[in-house]
């Protein structure tokens, strides 16, 4: 597994928790925050914990910032993004409309490193790109380094025969 890590930026004025849910670009494997909180503090990183051979770009579920309100007995939303579906369902016709969702944005992570997402212009930024190490190209390495080996016993077998 690979980390994926983001921060948040420019956040709306008394922000102070945040929450992002991803999903694969076919939207078939939920990727949640490795540290299981439901909302993190707004100046907390994101970590996820990205399975190996997930199509990317990976999709925004969900980006939401909030904060309580003066009672604190109830969470205000002041952002809300996600890259799932860009029509309101219709209750009526039980399918997608053709209603336009305010909250579609168009943020996806292309690949996998380091980001931060700047609320001010709704894009995630890299700031640091990952090796990509999958289970595929370390056995191919493996594969190479035996057959390099073998390869090698090919030559100093007949040697050693000749010597003893």
């Amino acid at each position: 597994m690979i980390n994926l890590n983001i921060e948040l930026r420019n956040p709306p004025i008394g922000a102070t928790m945040w929450s992002l849910s991803l999903t694969d670009w076919n939207i078939t494997v939920p990727i949640h925050e490795a540290s299981g909180k439901e909302r993190l503090d707004i100046a907390e990183m994101a970590t996820f914990e990205i399975p190996g051979g997930l199509v990317l770009p990976l999709r925004v579920v969900a980006l939401q910032i909030t904060k309580w309100n003066e009672d604190m007995t109830a969470l205000i939303q002041l952002y809300y993004a996600q890259s799932i579906h860009p029509t309101l369902w219709d209750w009526d016709k039980m399918d997608w409309g053709d209603v336009p969702d305010p909250t579609y944005r168009e943020v996806f992570i292309p690949e996998l490193g380091d980001y931060y997402y700047d609320v001010s212009n709704e894009e995630f930024v890299l700031t640091g790109a990952l090796p990509i190490i999958d289970n595929t190209s370390t056995t191919i390495t493996a594969l190479m380094v035996m057959g390099i080996l073998i390869g090698m016993m090919g030559m100093i077998m007949p040697a050693m025969k000749e010597v003893f």
